[in-house]
């Protein structure tokens, strides 16, 4: 478990919130069954556990950004780490039982995978910052990238290797000494395909892939472009199909075979919503077991709908009273698709059956802060994660608990509180072999992969 550094605890952090670290870190041992605590330089706005597994070693792999907010343009960069949770190991094992310490340890000679994570790859993000990645669920070695400049990138994991270190445009641009054939070169070589939103991104009436724009004048771009794409879904039931939403209300459906060799750009969207939001859309969601049907949300109290990509019209949308803020997040349920969650700025949890949504929600809960995220467990149904936006907690609940209070004041349906974040929490991702290990990443630069202790969200 890695030690959170001095200057991460110490500066720009509140008090309250150094002495609750602190209070966790103490009670670590008997809160998980397992945690690692990784700090980088930037913080990631994005992370996603990969599919695959390998199991000689128990290693995962994580999809992860830096984010840099404009400070350092070159190091903006997605890129891909591992880590071994050591499940592999035989810990019950009585020749690994340490008696001074009352704990299994392993042999001294067993060799240890590495304790933290690796990176494995590092792809340099073209222009703008990512604010959200996701890898394409037929084919994983493609990933989609939400920038901030409005574009949506498209990388293929395969084509970003060791034989070659590819380039940003911005490392390009500063690099005068390059010929003008090695920069158009390196430009190709950052993406693979981009989904340019002409209509309502003021930049894209310029050329990005011409020489002629100098580093400030691109700056000078990035900085006036207010219609960042925040969201981006993979369709789960037809291949290359993604939902992006964007912050000045907009919403797009984009098809990926409409990609050419010859043009890398692909501007024409299958499906435009314009103004969904004036005030801006947060997000969207497919359902899971249709190819036709996603949901959206935005800044508007009323503002979480379904839409039908085969009719192009709204079939439903909840009423204003039942958010009082912006809803920041929407989520379908996996095991039933009729289920759906939204999350707001008041820290305000909505579960919704989408055949009734304009009726009141099945049920609420209050997270008793702004949520930048939630997202369904895989494989207990009933159980949804919420990262608070400001607190930096990741909270659990379990949906088929009674909502009784606990002596505590407590309810029941709030099964785990994972508070090792010292600010707000960006991204969290369930894994899809482990039915209780979740990945978090916050603007403390911290990445933390957790596992709750079994005894309490599986107590006896």
């Amino acid at each position: 478990m890695e030690q959170q550094t001095t200057s991460t605890i110490n500066y720009g952090i509140d008090e309250q919130l150094q002495l609750r670290y602190s209070h966790w870190k103490k009670n670590t041992k008997l809160l998980y069954d397992y945690l690692n605590t990784n700090t980088s330089k930037w913080p990631s706005l994005t992370c996603q556990f990969f599919p695959d597994l390998d199991i000689s070693s128990d290693t995962h792999r994580l999809l992860l950004s830096s984010f840099t907010s404009g400070q350092l343009p070159e190091d903006e960069a997605l890129y891909i780490a591992s880590l071994s949770t050591l499940k592999h190991l035989n810990w019950s094992s009585l020749n690994n039982f340490d008696m001074d310490e009352l704990e299994f340890k392993s042999d001294n000679s067993i060799k240890f995978p590495p304790k933290h994570l690796t990176t494995n790859l590092t792809i340099k993000f073209p222009l703008g910052d990512c604010n959200r990645a996701r890898y394409m669920p037929q084919n994983p070695d493609v990933i989609a990238a939400a920038s901030s400049n409005g574009d949506i990138y498209i990388f293929d994991r395969t084509k970003h290797g060791s034989r070659r270190i590819r380039k940003s445009v911005y490392d390009e641009k500063r690099s005068s000494e390059t010929p003008e054939s090695d920069i158009n070169d390196g430009l190709d070589a950052t993406y693979e395909a981009k989904f340019n939103d002409q209509i309502n991104n003021n930049q894209n009436n310029r050329n990005f892939e011409t020489t002629s724009i100098d580093i400030d004048e691109m700056d000078y771009i990035k900085t006036e472009n207010e219609n960042e794409a925040l969201s981006v879904a993979w369709n789960l039931q037809k291949e290359g199909t993604l939902v992006a939403a964007y912050s000045q209300g907009s919403i797009k459906v984009w098809d990926l075979k409409k990609f050419n060799q010859n043009d890398k750009n692909i501007c024409k969207a299958e499906w435009s919503i314009t103004q969904f939001d004036s005030n801006g859309c947060n997000d969207a969601n497919w359902m899971p077991s249709h190819d036709s049907i996603f949901a959206a949300s935005g800044e508007s109290k009323d503002s979480l709908v379904l839409f039908d990509t085969r009719t192009r019209k709204e079939t439903s949308r909840i009423r204003s009273k039942f958010h009082n803020s912006g809803i920041n997040a929407c989520k379908f349920n996996y095991g039933n698709s009729m289920l759906l969650a939204s999350a707001d700025t008041d820290g305000i949890v909505n579960l919704w059956d989408i055949r009734k949504l304009n009726d009141k929600p099945l049920m609420s809960l209050n997270h008793d802060s702004s949520i930048s995220v939630i997202e369904w467990n895989p494989h207990e149904h009933s159980v949804l994660a919420t990262a608070g936006q400001q607190d930096g907690l990741i909270k659990l609940w379990d949906i088929s608990q009674d909502n009784a209070m606990t002596n505590e004041g407590i309810t029941k349906q709030l099964i785990f509180i994972h508070a090792g974040h010292m600010l707000g929490v960006n991204d969290i991702s369930w894994d899809l072999h482990d039915p209780w290990l979740i990945s978090s990443v916050s603007n403390d630069n911290s990445i933390h992969i957790w596992k709750p202790a079994s005894n309490i969200v599986n107590p006896a």
